[in-house]
């Protein structure tokens, strides 16, 4: 009766012990995926793109331009009025 005992309780300790080490590793790739979630959470799709496009200042004749045409477009909206 004590030898039956005895087994049961191997067969058991065995089955903890496995199951405690799937349950160890289950929580190391837990933590990697949630290491690896946190850094892709930094990092957008167009992190690593950059512009190279080049912007021209405008001259001093075209900022002219641009606000003689912007009061004019004004003054023609009061006269419709």
């Amino acid at each position: 009766m004590a030898e039956s005992f005895l087994k049961e309780q191997l067969e058991r300790i065995k089955k903890l012990t496995e199951w405690m080490s799937a349950v160890e590793g289950n929580c190391e790739r837990l933590a990697d995926e949630m290491a690896h979630d946190r850094e892709s959470m930094h990092h957008s799709p167009l992190h690593d793109v950059r512009d190279y496009r080049t912007y021209s200042r405008p001259t001093a004749s075209t900022a002219r331009d641009s606000a003689r045409h912007s009061s004019s477009g004004a003054s023609r909206r009061r006269r419709r009025r």
